[in-house]
């Protein structure tokens, strides 16, 4: 498996690493979404959809035989246990499936970033080279939780303190951390400096 640089970017709901991932997508890395996979492993017909029925119950999957997303999301971020129980069934096939991609890349890109919160949790960032952490406020962050998902105050809440300590932990094991607690302008200058540390240079590249 040869993809050049591989970098992570992790960072807890609403922090801004998908904005952070997007932005390297336009500097030409290839982008390896592991909430895309997520959502591709739990499509009809798929072994981990038959996992979570038989752990979870009948009453998570609708009647056209897809996962109740809304359903099972309210039971795990409302339920460590649950969560927990969700993750053995997920991890594994989301690190398998994140290999299967960088080696259909392999050669390819110079850069390839694997975005993902859970990159540490599930040990993704064994894949990686590098990590870059993206964080913002609490508050800031389920101000944009409300926002984006329509969600009540307590709702959006609910979802950050279902992660935990994920945002610590991003920040104490990541090589370098980024704060965007600002506009996506300041977060792409913060971007390039810190991706110049690692010594990639977008610096000439246009976000558009």
């Amino acid at each position: 498996m040869n993809c050049g640089v591989v970098i992570g970017v992790t960072g807890p709901i609403a922090s801004g690493k998908s904005l952070v991932a997007s932005e390297l997508a336009v500097s030409g890395a290839y982008i390896i979404d592991v909430d895309i996979i997520a959502r591709e492993l739990v499509e009809p017909g798929m072994p981990a959809l038959a996992e979570i029925r038989k752990e979870f119950g009948p009453e998570y999957i609708s009647e056209q035989g897809a996962l109740d997303r809304g359903a099972l999301g309210r039971l795990v971020f409302s339920n460590p246990e649950a969560l927990s129980r969700l993750n053995r069934i997920m991890f594994p096939k989301l690190v398998d499936a994140a290999k299967e991609r960088l080696n259909e890349v392999s050669g390819q890109y110079d850069l390839v970033v694997v975005d993902a919160a859970i990159l540490y949790e599930a040990g993704l960032d064994k894949l990686t080279d590098k990590v870059v952490a993206v964080t913002a406020g609490k508050e800031l962050r389920i101000s944009r939780i409300i926002e984006r998902n329509q969600l009540s105050y307590e709702e959006a809440k609910a979802r950050i303190m279902g992660q935990g300590d994920l945002d610590d932990i991003a920040k104490r094991r990541a090589d370098l951390v980024i704060d965007n607690s600002s506009t996506p302008r300041a977060l792409r200058k913060k971007l390039v400096d810190v991706l110049y540390v690692l010594g990639i240079d977008i610096s000439g590249q246009d976000s558009g």
